[in-house]
């Protein structure tokens, strides 16, 4: 039988001690010190753990002001180690710890100045975040261990940056559907204030080293990382505002299990607002991913995906308004691309991108490969006002789309300078997309980019380009999709767009979708306490 507890600052460590399958702790309201711990508490899905705030704030002690100059010690530190300046070896320092946990519900908690880490995940199965509001920390919630799993983080927000306006574009967006465009970002440290260099700098990408003085490291984080977990995660319907990055998955397993890690993600109907760095971003190996119905405003580099090998990644349904520059005068980080892609890239499975719809001011990938690339039915209008983008630096496969081998190089020694052109070889595909580039299609097909014979040049007919409104990437007429056979990791395929479907990311007042994942469908889901049983008691 499910019953429940209330607790108090005073009494949380005892209270938490107790917990058992069936188990709801109600921490009410207050100020609870950290760190809080769960050690080994096990529930089931008939029996879950719950713990549930009411009005209770997890506080972390201090301000990013006060972390400031200890987090740019502590990533000289590891500079002078010989590894990349960060504090991410310090993420497992959290206010809320969850080891060796199974079906643990933790819901309706305020997190304040938890630095470095708000929350983190070690070796855990079936825990789901929601509702959670956090508020600074370095890294929101981290996960680790091989054997983490089934993780399920849904409608929490965090801000990362307290100096902004994110606190009023959180409220428009939970309340309207969109952000408050009428707000200047210049007014927001993080984005336009601090060089991207000062959080993220190191001796290969920028030529310096950590300034114990004036970096700003403590904001070099992310509000999901992950550290080779196995998957199954689902992240939905969160808010993420004013932060360096927000999803980030790493998988440094070894050649013979690598694949056993980082499958099966989505990341949905989620909200990126003025992310300095990347948005989403897969690193090393991944499989099978599904990113679909997301919103990104002012984000420096929606996608990375710098993998050495991946497959069946499914990115579609997506909207984005890439409309202010990040960075203070002087910043060569400040114009960012829609996706970031390696220098080297085996694929085992095809990256599907298609019916996604983009306002940008740069391009869709300035350097560099992936194989197996799909880009299929996108609509992408560009800022075109002074000030805001060039025809040059907005082309869609980089500023040296034009530039052609010397006597003695390949094709494959200009990567470095735009989007390879090596398509046939790398099974590369763009077409059936509506792209509003005056070089698009014509011209970049001049120079080598076999572009296919049903992409279309613009202008893309939105309803109106206003930043971060939904709505308004709706399209005034509709543009005919291609359809196309998409290849599923089981080896099955699907049909995707017929004779009624449009470019882009709505179908005339519908958001575009296709089916979901299996294991999504699927999803193993707590028994709320107290719900589809006996009553709970107190």
């Amino acid at each position: 039988m499910s019953y429940c507890l209330h607790t108090n600052p005073d009494r949380i460590y005892d209270d938490m001690r107790s917990l058992r399958p069936g188990a709801t702790l109600t921490l009410e309201g207050g100020r609870y010190a950290t760190p809080l711990v769960l050690s080994s508490v096990s529930g089931s899905q008939q029996q879950p753990v719950v713990i549930r705030g009411n009005g209770a704030v997890i506080d972390g002690g201090g301000t990013y002001e006060d972390y400031r100059e200890i987090a740019n010690r502590l990533s000289a530190v590891q500079e002078a180690n010989g590894r990349f300046p960060g504090i991410y070896y310090l993420a497992d320092n959290a206010a809320l710890v969850l080891r060796n946990c199974q079906w643990v519900v933790i819901e309706d908690l305020n997190f304040e100045d938890c630095w470095p880490t708000a929350i983190y995940l070690d070796n855990c199965q079936h825990i789901t975040l929601r509702r959670l509001h956090i508020r600074g920390s370095t890294i929101a919630i981290g996960a680790a261990g091989a054997y983490t799993r089934h993780l399920l983080i849904e409608e929490c927000d965090w801000i990362q940056d307290l100096r902004s306006h994110g606190a009023v574009d959180l409220a428009a967006i939970r309340k309207t559907g969109a952000v408050n465009a009428g707000l200047d970002p210049g007014d927001c440290r993080l984005w336009r204030e601090i060089s991207w260099a000062q959080v993220h700098g190191n001796i290969e990408d920028t030529e310096s080293r950590v300034d114990v003085e004036k970096d700003e490291r403590g904001f070099d984080g992310d509000f999901f990382r992950a550290w080779t977990i196995a998957g199954y995660v689902v992240l939905r319907d969160n808010v993420i505002l004013d932060a360096f990055n927000g999803i980030h998955f790493f998988n440094d397993a070894s050649d013979s299990t690598v694949e056993d890690f980082c499958r099966n993600i989505v990341i949905e109907d989620n909200w990126f607002v003025r992310i300095r760095d990347n948005a989403i971003e897969a690193e090393d190996y991944a499989w099978n991913w599904t990113v679909r119905g997301n919103r990104f405003v002012d984000c420096y580099m929606p996608f990375s995906l710098e993998m050495r090998r991946s497959g069946y990644f499914y990115i579609y349904g997506n909207l984005g308004w890439n409309r202010h520059r990040p960075g203070p005068d002087g910043d060569d980080r400040n114009f960012g691309q829609l996706f970031k892609f390696p220098k080297k890239h085996e694929a085992v499975g095809p990256h599907y991108v298609f019916n996604n719809s983009w306002m940008l001011r740069g391009p869709i990938s300035k350097r560099n490969r992936i194989s197996q690339f799909h880009h299929l039915n996108n609509a992408i209008g560009y800022y075109g006002a002074a000030g805001l983008s060039t025809l040059q630096d907005s082309v869609p496969f980089g500023a040296g789309w034009q530039s052609t081998p010397k006597e003695g190089q390949d094709e494959t020694s200009l990567e470095g300078e735009h989007f390879t052109r090596l398509w046939q070889e790398l099974d590369i595909r763009f077409d059936g997309d509506l792209i509003d580039h005056k070089y698009f299609p014509h011209l970049l097909r001049d120079a080598g980019y076999p572009i296919g014979v049903d992409a279309n040049p613009g202008p893309v007919p939105f309803r109106s380009a206003g930043l971060g409104m939904p709505e308004g990437l709706k399209l005034t007429a509709q543009i005919p999709a291609v359809p196309f056979q998409m290849k599923l990791p089981d080896g099955r395929k699907q049909a995707v767009a017929g004779p009624n479907y449009a470019v882009g990311a709505w179908q005339g007042e519908s958001p575009f979708t296709v089916k979901e994942p299996m294991f999504y469908e699927y999803w193993l889901y707590p028994k709320p306490c107290g719900k589809g049983g006996e009553p709970a008691e107190s």
